[in-house]
């Protein structure tokens, strides 16, 4: 009885709820500021400061043991407020809601969008592979044409007697330069996380599905190495006009399909719409679980105020008598010595006989 803050099994409830309406915040926030997790943790923090103090706060007015006038008007005003204020603090956990419903559509969005960045490495193996064979054949006609343009023979640097060997170094001088190990290195890497990323794809996830925009800078960092690898041509790959040499971004849009894909997404983040049902039953189940606490903490046996009205029976003077810290001081009883004296008979004129000592003791008894 009578314990100013009482720890019990709701408090853990009250933060494990608290602990879930965090994450959901923080990934309500960071879908609705498209990939901000800075500020999706300032309004993390600042949502549980005022969540705290709320239903924390109103069980600790509950529990006070002294001032109960003025303290169950902060009660009042915690508990009763408590409902507007979860409210204010659940725009980020229904935005969530709201992506959450679209997961399996969100989550088809980004797997192809990512399927289209792997596709990027196709088509670049495509380029690579339709370039050398274009290389090849050019250098093989003007080798064939040599007694007809001789001159172009050698213009193209062949050696008569020589130009197999020659061509041959020539292709793989190009197929060094469009696949070489750091292509190998960065497909390899690509593609291993594409297929990782692919796998783990949920609303959940915000770590993944949040952080679109890295993800776009990425994929648009692969395709830069892509046309850096690509964009430097052998002196004779063009040799008067027989070979036409095209650049790896002319021939591929998976970057163009990458991008519509993850701009999609954004869209679906940032829009705001009414949340789900289960949403909304959730969020009743976390403010109850919230005040928990508050319904478990027993009031002091001297407080006759209640959340609404007063004890029954009691008036608001005879509660304001006992708000008081002052110890009630008793009065001092002094102990009242009380003396009995016999009453004094008055003497008597006869003498009294002391004739023997019997006779005397009998007189002192009846006195």
């Amino acid at each position: 009885m009578n314990e100013q803050l009482k720890f019990s099994w709701g408090h853990i409830i009250a933060f494990l709820a608290l602990i879930i309406l965090s994450y959901i915040t923080f990934v309500g926030v960071t879908y609705k500021t498209d990939g901000d997790f800075t500020k999706a943790a300032i309004a993390m923090v600042a949502i549980d400061v005022v969540l705290f103090v709320f239903f924390l706060g109103a069980q600790m007015a509950k529990a006070t043991t002294r001032k109960f006038a003025k303290r169950i008007w902060i009660e009042r005003i915690l508990v009763f407020g408590s409902p507007v204020i979860f409210l204010l603090c659940l725009m980020p956990y229904y935005h969530f809601g709201t992506v959450q419903s679209q997961d399996e559509e969100i989550v088809k969005s980004f797997t192809d969008a990512i399927s289209a960045s792997k596709q990027m490495f196709a088509d670049y193996d495509s380029y690579s592979m339709e370039r050398i064979s274009n290389y090849d054949n050019m250098l093989g006609r003007v080798i064939t044409d040599k007694t007809i343009h001789p001159d172009e023979f050698t213009c193209c640097g062949f050696s008569d007697g020589k130009e197999e060997i020659q061509r041959g170094n020539m292709v793989k001088a190009l197929s060094l330069q469009l696949i070489s190990e750091n292509y190998d290195s960065l497909k390899t890497e690509a593609t291993k996380w594409i297929e990782s990323s692919s796998d783990g794809a949920s609303t959940w996830n915000v770590f993944l599905l949040g952080n679109t925009k890295e993800i776009k800078n990425a994929i648009h960092d692969w395709n830069y190495q892509l046309r850096e690898f690509a964009k430097h041509k052998m002196n004779n790959e063009e040799f008067n006009g027989y070979n036409v040499v095209k650049q790896f971004e002319e021939v591929s849009g998976s970057l163009d399909s990458v991008d519509r894909g993850l701009d999609g997404l954004t869209t679906m983040f940032t829009k705001s719409a009414f949340p789900p049902l289960g949403s909304i039953l959730g969020a009743v189940f976390l403010y109850f679980a919230l005040l928990f606490p508050y319904f478990l903490q027993d009031r002091h046996t001297k407080s006759q105020f209640r959340l609404i009205g007063m004890e029954k029976g009691a008036s608001r003077k005879s509660s304001m008598s006992l708000d008081t810290t002052r110890p009630i001081k008793k009065p001092n009883r002094q102990k009242q010595e009380i003396i009995i004296e016999p009453n004094e008979e008055k003497k008597s004129s006869t003498p009294i006989s002391s004739s023997s000592d019997d006779d005397d003791d009998y007189a002192s008894f009846t006195m």
